[in-house]
């Protein structure tokens, strides 16, 4: 998230003298634009990759800084949260082997952070969203300790005056709310950048808008979400509520999201973008600035443009765009922020050789397109593949076609004549779009083989073990480096893990639970628990707490033909245990109370219940 020294701003004349830096930076801009001063050759390429760091038993970690600590290389960095790292790649010029050499030095600093991670009892992951997060995971004590990601995530909230809300409804619905922005930090991501020659920044932009939804749809990695099935790509929602500042009349009247996609062609110069992210998003954070712009300029160097870029920073359009330096020449760059870590290596790097040549073999008959292509199509493009991955079907020039049909007879040609006009080693562009190629023949997805794989362990595992094995399996596939298209369908049973009595019962703890309200009726009740095969079922009250419980074998004492409540004949006297409580003390408790089942709970909420029956099962 951008330059750790940074503050909030003392008082209005810091603010006031901020925001007269940032307006000369614009302008700035502007003068460098019309002088035409912005570097055009060579053009470069660069990326950044975001890792999901667990412990050895795959749950998040809570201590990656003690790899920075022990990590001399500059091109690790933080991230939000503890269970967070990033690499920053060098830039490379777009020729000859360049894609080669990214995925050289991005497997060289890989296989660095990974050996300190071991040294430190740590795991390092590529995916979307570690499948192993759960709530507890979204603790601030979690957080880095860096003033940058508190400062930012204090502000935000206290610019929306309550905590942030989630709500992603997707194959489950997830409901939640958080006094922090870290259901950012769930997020990890592979973020491309592209130089731009500034003559071409609008038609480039545009493309890069335009082609967003259907290369989403091949690259989808993100499904799960603290167990639940979302959408395909659930870091495209859950980033943009993480760090969403509107309320509810905010809504009303449009006021755009700190994340989003954008309302509308670009239609004059990179410095609309820009000016219209600073007119739309007030500033939150500064730093201490002694270099002036306008000076630089006239000195004949190529200006920081810090405010600017500290501004922007804390601004997060999907295709983001960037103003660097190289040496003294300024340039300018988009940076792609939607593209997921995962599944491999050798994805990331397809992934990347794809969304190039993309954007540089766009077709002469597609010069102007934006004058004529509704912004609404391209945009609902990109959520809907967000949501659907491969299914989705596209809006493309006045066709309706499938992403799959789209990618294959289309975009994959198209990408491949982009990489050769850029001269890239042919042996290169076969090896990585035939990566693409396969992957989109076969209909797979990262998102799809997570969600396919998840579906299938949870008929003989609980949903915590489910997600377990499925990141121990994504785990040990991604040693091999192999794409994606080359990993077994299934998850071979090597993958698996064997639950101990010393686990927490929170491994194989039931998590779909029928539950009643405590004025529900008894004859209600015996119907449920008949209709299902349920021997136990908790009783809630109105604001979701656990207040009861029952069990088949006790409700036979009663007469369902007598008018009365559930809430007046359940047992109240409850015994239950916490996520974290081994297996084994379950048993002990449930030997020792004579009772066939135990609610598994987290502030005064059941969240799940094992009963004697799962414990039998286990052999305990």
């Amino acid at each position: 998230m951008g330059d750790l020294s940074v503050k909030s701003f003392a008082n209005q004349d810091a603010k006031h003298k901020f925001l007269s830096l940032l307006l000369q930076d614009v302008e700035v801009l502007d003068m460098m634009l019309q002088r035409k001063l912005f570097e055009s050759d060579p053009i470069r390429i660069g990326a950044e990759q975001e890792l999901a760091v667990m412990f050895n038993n795959l749950s998040p970690s809570a201590s990656s800084q003690d790899i920075l600590d022990i990590c001399t290389d500059e091109h690790v960095t933080s991230e939000i949260a503890q269970y967070n790292l990033e690499i920053n790649l060098d830039p490379f010029v777009l020729e000859g082997d360049c894609f080669r050499q990214t995925e050289t030095q991005l497997q060289y600093l890989l296989n660095k952070v990974r050996g300190l991670a071991k040294e430190c009892g740590q795991k390092i992951l590529l995916t979307g969203i570690l499948p192993t997060i759960n709530r507890d995971h979204l603790d601030k004590s979690y957080m880095m300790p860096y003033d940058r990601y508190h400062l930012i995530s204090d502000l935000m909230r206290h610019q929306r005056g309550s905590n942030f809300e989630i709500h992603i409804h997707g194959t489950d619905e997830f409901i939640a709310q958080l006094d922090s922005v870290l259901f950012e930090a769930c997020n990890t991501s592979f973020q491309l950048h592209l130089q731009i020659r500034a003559d071409e920044y609008v038609d480039q932009y545009n493309w890069a808008q335009q082609i967003s939804g259907p290369v989403l749809a091949g690259m989808v990695n993100s499904p799960l979400l603290l167990g639940r099935a979302l959408w395909h790509e659930t870091r495209i929602a859950l980033f943009r509520q993480s760090l969403d500042t509107r309320t509810a009349f905010n809504h009303l009247r449009d006021k755009q999201a700190r994340v989003f996609f954008g309302n509308h062609w670009l239609r004059n110069s990179v410095s609309m973008l820009f000016k219209e992210n600073i007119a739309r998003f007030p500033q939150i954070i500064t730093k201490d600035i002694d270099e002036n712009s306008m000076d630089q300029l006239l000195a004949g160097q190529a200006p920081a443009l810090r405010a600017l870029r500290i501004h922007n920073g804390t601004v997060y359009n999907w295709n983001r765009p960037c103003y660097g330096r190289s040496g003294n020449l300024p340039h300018l760059r988009i940076e792609n922020r939607y593209i997921p870590s995962g599944p491999s290596v050798k994805d990331e790097i397809a992934n990347f050789a794809f969304w190039i040549g993309l954007m540089k073999g766009m077709p002469q008959r597609y010069t102007d397109f934006y004058q004529r292509e509704p912004f609404e199509y391209a945009k609902d493009n990109f959520y809907r593949a967000a949501r659907t991955g491969l299914q989705t079907i596209m809006h493309w020039f006045g066709k309706e076609i499938p992403a799959q049909k789209l990618i294959l007879d289309e975009l994959l040609p198209m990408a491949a004549q982009g990489l050769s006009a850029e001269k890239v080693n042919s042996e290169d562009i076969n090896e990585y779009l035939g990566i693409i190629q396969k992957r989109i023949e076969k209909g797979i997805t990262g998102a799809q083989w997570q969600l396919d794989n998840f579906n299938k362990l949870k008929q003989s595992y609980g949903a915590d073990s489910s997600l377990k094995i499925l990141t121990k399996g994504m785990y040990e596939l991604q040693q091999t480096n192999e794409p994606l298209h080359e990993w077994p369908e299934q998850l071979h049973h090597k993958y698996h893990m064997n639950i101990t009595a010393d686990e927490p019962v929170s491994q194989i703890m039931n998590t779909d639970l029928f539950t009643v309200q405590e004025e529900e009726s008894l004859s209600m009740v015996k119907a449920i628990m008949d209709w299902h095969s349920i021997r136990h079922i908790p009783i809630e009250n109105k604001e979701g707490n656990l207040v009861g419980i029952v069990s088949a074998k006790y409700l036979d004492n009663f007469d369902e033909s007598q008018p009365t409540t559930i809430g007046n004949i359940m047992v109240t006297d409850i015994i239950s245990v916490a996520r974290d409580c081994p297996i084994s003390t379950c048993s002990k408790m449930m030997k020792e109370h004579k009772i066939g089942c135990l609610p598994v709970m987290r502030d005064g909420k059941i969240t799940g219940m094992i009963t004697d029956t799962d414990l039998r099962n286990l052999g305990v």
